[in-house]
């Protein structure tokens, strides 16, 4: 699936120059499989298949953004415009 824009700068630099510089080392090879399955995605509902990831819909004012587990605390979120059928505000972040 089309990628609009990703927020944080490190995950932009994996994704679009390969260079993991400014991402956790240790969580390279899970975030690059992660972003690997959203680009290779057609449908958003494809995001659910994901369950190593554990998946889900956040709430409250983040409510519709989609949520994908990295470690304890830093998740991969993003929303999802359905007109366009693509992801946008791609993010890694500890949201807790």
């Amino acid at each position: 699936m089309e990628i609009r824009n990703i927020r944080h700068k490190g995950l932009r630099n994996l994704v679009e120059k390969n260079n993991p510089k400014g991402m956790q080392q240790d969580y390279i090879e899970k975030i690059i499989d992660i972003m690997a399955f959203l680009i290779e995605i057609e449908d958003i509902d494809e995001v659910m298949y994901l369950k190593k990831y554990k998946p889900h819909r956040l709430t409250g004012n983040r409510a519709g953004a989609y949520s994908l587990h990295v470690t304890a605390n830093w998740r991969i979120t993003f929303s999802h415009d359905a007109g366009e059928n693509e992801l946008y505000d791609v993010d890694y972040e500890d949201y807790h």
